[in-house]
C-alpha cells in the first residue's frame, strides 16, 4: 500500500469495511423485534432513503462488535494510521451505526454517515468528502457502483469486490487500482452449506408411515413419498435460510454457528433474502401439482410454525424444545398424508417423546458449549447454564417414555395384524435403549455436535443400531 502522510484514506462501511449490509441487517432486526409493526418499513420508505435509514436506526442498530469485518481492510486502515495518515469512515449507513463502528475501532479521525435529511451515497458522498478534506487528494476503499464517483477522484482506488463488470467500469475512470480479495468468498460450496442439504436427512421421516404400514414396495405410493421428501426439503431449506437471517447476531456469538455463510458474510444478505421465496415457490409448486391438498396444508403449517419459531418461539423456555420435537413428528404425518396411509397413534406417541428427548439433547449440548466458553446463558434462548441438570434429566426421561410407548405397542393387537412374529420386535427395545443412552452419554461428555441427528448420521454405532432394528422389523414381518 502506498503511504503518504498528507494523503487521507477514506473507507466505506457496507460491503467494504464489513462483509454485509447494515441496512438489510437493520430491517431484519426490526422485523424480528417488532413483527406486528413491519408495515412501518413501507411507511418510512415513502419519505426517501435518508428518512428510512434514520427512522430505522431509532429502533434497531446492529451490534457493531459482532459484524463480520474484512480483516485486510482493517489491516490497511491500521497501517495507514501508524504511517501518520488520516483515516476516515464515510458511509451511506446512518450516522448512529457509523458511530457505533467507529467507537469499537480506534482508527478514524472522523466518521460521517447519513442523517434524516441527507443520504450519503454516490455524488452526494463525493461532495461531502471534498467538503471535509477541503479538496485534498485521497485514497478510497469501496465495493459497489455507487462508489464510482469517489474512485474516479481518488489517487488509488481500492475495490472490495470480484464483480468483473464493476472492475471494468472502474478501470475506465481510474488506472491506479488495488483489489482487496475477500477471505470469505461466495462459492457453490458455501451456497450448498447454507441450504443445509445435510439436514434433508431428517425429512426421510416422511417415508416412515409407509414403511411401518408394510407398503413401501408399492411404486405409486413410494413415488408420492419421494415427491413429498423433495418438497419438504425445499421448504426446510428456505426455513433454514430464514432462520439464519433472523439469527445473525446470536449465530455470531455462537462458537461454531458464527462460521455459517450468512453470519460470516460469505453469502450476502440479499442473496439469502432472494433465495427464500425461490425455494418456497418450488416446494409448494411440487406439492400443489403432484400431491394431495392435505399434504400442502401440512407443508404450510410446517413453514408457518418454523417461521414463528425462528422469529420468537425459540426464545421461550420449553416451548422451543416442544416445537422442535413436534416438527419431527409433523414430517411423519406429512408422509402419511402424501400417500394416504394412516399414521398409527402408537407411532405418533413414540416419535413425539423420542424427538422431544433429542430436542432437549440439542439444548443440553448448546449449554455445555457455552459453559466451556465461560458464558452464563444461552444467547437467544431461554436457558441458563444452571439449567443444565434439569434439561438433561427431562430429556433422558422423555427418551425412556418413548421406549415405554414402543413396548406397549409391541403388546398391542395392531402388532399381531402386521407382524407374523411380533415377539422378535422386543429386540428393538434394547437396541434403541442403547442408542439413546449412548447419545446422552456423548452429550454429557461434551462430544456431541449442536445437532444430535447430524451427529447420528456421522456415527458408526448409530448405523449398527439402525441395521439391527431394520433387520428385526423385516424378520418379524416375514418369518
Amino acid at each position: 500500500m502506498k503511504h503518504s502522510n498528507n494523503i487521507p484514506l477514506i473507507i466505506d462501511l457496507d460491503g467494504s469495511l464489513i462483509c454485509t449490509d447494515t441496512l438489510f441487517e437493520s430491517c431484519l432486526l426490526f422485523i424480528k423485534k417488532y413483527p406486528l409493526r413491519m408495515f412501518a418499513l413501507l411507511k418510512w420508505s415513502w419519505g426517501g432513503k435518508a428518512h428510512f435509514k434514520n427512522e430505522l436506526s431509532k429502533h434497531v442498530i446492529p451490534n457493531a462488535e459482532l459484524l463480520p469485518y474484512r480483516t485486510k481492510v482493517l489491516e490497511l486502515a491500521k497501517e495507514a494510521k501508524i504511517a501518520g495518515r488520516e483515516v476516515y469512515l464515510i458511509t451511506g449507513a446512518n450516522q448512529r451505526i457509523a458511530d457505533k463502528v467507529s467507537k469499537i475501532h480506534n482508527i478514524f479521525v472522523t466518521t460521517i454517515g447519513s442523517n434524516k435529511n441527507f443520504n450519503l451515497e454516490g455524488k452526494s458522498k463525493l461532495e461531502k468528502i471534498k467538503e471535509t478534506l477541503e479538496a485534498k487528494e485521497f485514497d478510497y476503499i469501496g465495493n459497489s457502483k455507487s462508489d464510482l464517483p469517489m474512485w474516479a477522484e481518488a489517487r488509488t482506488a481500492f475495490i472490495c469486490s470480484n464483480n468483473k463488470i464493476l472492475k471494468k467500469r472502474l478501470k475506465a475512470v481510474n488506472q491506479d487500482i488495488v483489489s482487496i480479495e475477500s477471505e470469505r468468498k461466495p462459492t457453490i460450496r458455501q451456497g450448498i452449506k447454507e441450504l443445509r442439504i445435510y439436514q434433508w436427512s431428517k425429512n426421510v421421516l416422511v417415508f416412515l408411515a409407509l414403511f411401518m404400514s408394510h407398503r413401501i414396495l408399492e411404486l405409486d405410493l413410494l413415488t408420492n413419498n419421494l415427491v413429498a421428501f423433495i418438497s419438504f426439503s425445499l421448504i426446510a431449506s428456505s426455513v433454514y435460510i430464514l432462520n439464519d437471517l433472523f439469527d445473525l447476531e446470536s449465530d455470531r456469538k455462537h462458537p461454531t454457528k458464527k462460521n455459517r455463510p450468512l453470519a460470516s458474510g460469505a453469502i450476502s444478505i440479499v442473496s439469502g433474502i432472494l433465495s427464500v421465496p425461490a425455494l418456497l415457490f418450488c416446494g409448494f409448486l411440487l406439492s400443489l401439482i403432484l400431491l394431495p391438498s392435505n399434504f400442502t396444508l401440512i407443508l404450510l403449517l410446517y413453514f408457518v410454525t418454523t417461521t414463528a419459531y425462528s422469529l420468537y418461539l425459540k426464545e421461550i423456555l420449553f416451548i422451543d424444545v416442544i416445537l422442535l420435537g413436534a416438527l419431527y413428528t409433523l414430517r411423519i404425518v406429512a408422509g402419511g398424508l402424501a400417500t394416504g396411509v394412516e399414521v398409527s397413534s402408537w407411532l405418533l406417541g413414540f416419535s413425539g417423546f423420542f424427538f422431544l428427548s433429542l430436542a432437549f439433547m440439542k439444548r443440553y449440548t448448546d449449554l455445555i458449549l457455552f459453559k466451556r466458553n465461560s458464558q452464563e446463558e444461552l444467547f437467544g434462548r431461554g436457558y441458563a447454564i444452571e439449567d443444565m441438570d434439569f434439561v438433561q434429566k427431562t430429556g433422558i426421561a422423555s427418551g425412556f417414555i418413548s421406549l415405554l410407548i414402543l413396548a406397549l405397542y409391541i403388546t398391542s393387537e395392531q402388532v399381531f395384524v402386521l407382524y407374523s412374529a411380533p415377539l422378535l420386535l422386543w429386540l428393538t427395545i434394547p437396541a434403541v435403549l442403547y442408542w439413546l443412552m449412548r447419545m446422552w452419554y456423548m452429550a454429557h461428555k461434551g462430544k456431541m455436535t449442536d445437532d444430535p441427528i447430524i451427529y447420528a448420521i456421522k456415527d458408526k454405532s448409530s448405523y449398527v443400531v439402525f441395521i439391527i432394528v431394520l433387520i428385526t422389523i423385516i424378520a418379524a414381518t416375514i418369518i
